[in-house]
């Protein structure tokens, strides 16, 4: 009984998308602390965050479940049929706190949005061509797509909200961001290679192999780790580099990891492990 109410609770916290929302809330939290950005200045900007985030991957999936090859015995998306209502009231709140937030925010902000939100929207609904395809479905452009969009919200926007000025300092920050991101998204290429394979998309691993890409995952991490010590204080890269060290770690481990909970729950999680380390470390050196 209480491994059923846990297996219940971890499905709503990953499938209702309130995690990955979670997530791109302390991504851009982390971008706050790098430039001394008070978390309090733009509590709707945040709220926009979490709520754009929440609509675009509950909406995700509701398509994706409707494409998804009824052949292929995929467990989440069998969660994600069982949660179909519930799903679809989160895409409503999402749509509805979007909609609020964004009237809150500067017209520079509200301008740049117009690209991600483009972007996401066509990523996720089909609208090409005569079998109805989506961006995600055209070949290889899928990752770059992710992990342009979110260095774009977390890095990009946050910086336009507050009028931050661009330097050599900002840039390092969205290539780093961009890599991470990127990186992490990779395993996620290998765990749907028989679903795109079935759709007919071509991933890099299809021509990486699972061992190249987990070297291409593992060298652009390097790089963005690389670049950190650029961004952060002297004093933070101890916590920087356990985050690193623990996405690494978690990315080798991926090729033998079959269970949807290890991509949804822990590879995404590496995206507030790192900013929580390195605020929390943060506030107790000051």
């Amino acid at each position: 009984m209480v491994r059923d109410w846990i297996i219940k609770g971890i499905n709503f916290l990953l499938y209702s998308n309130l995690y990955i929302a979670f997530c791109a809330v302390t991504m851009s939290l982390e971008t706050y602390y790098i430039f001394n950005i008070p978390f309090t200045t733009s509590p709707m900007f945040l709220g926009l965050v979490f709520f754009s985030t929440l609509f675009i991957y509950a909406t995700h999936r509701l398509v994706s479940l409707c494409k998804v090859d009824k052949k292929l015995k995929v467990e989440r998306f069998h969660i994600i049929g069982t949660y179909r209502r519930h799903i679809l009231i989160y895409t409503l709140v999402g749509a509805l706190g979007s909609a609020i937030t964004f009237w809150f925010l500067t017209w520079t902000t509200q301008l740049l949005l117009i690209l991600p939100a483009l972007l996401s929207l066509a990523y996720v609904l089909p609208f090409l061509g005569g079998k109805r395809r989506r961006l995600r479905d055209v070949n290889f452009i899928k990752i770059f797509l992710i992990a342009i969009t979110w260095a774009y919200v977390t890095v990009v926007l946050v910086l336009t909200e507050h009028e931050i000025s661009w330097n050599y300092q900002t840039c390092l920050v969205l290539v780093e961001r961009f890599l991470f991101i990127f990186a992490i998204t990779l395993p996620f290429d290998l765990r749907d290679w028989k679903i795109d394979q079935a759709a007919g998309v071509l991933t890099l691993p299809v021509y990486l192999g699972e061992k190249g890409t987990i070297i291409l995952a593992q060298v652009l991490l390097t790089i963005a780790t690389i670049i950190s010590f650029w961004i952060y204080p002297s004093t933070l890269w101890g916590a920087y580099l356990l985050a690193q060290a623990i996405t690494a770690f978690l990315i080798y481990q991926a090729p033998g990891q079959k269970h949807d909970y290890y991509f949804t729950g822990f590879l995404d999680g590496t995206m507030w492990i790192r900013p929580i380390l390195v605020i929390l470390l943060g506030e107790c050196l000051r």
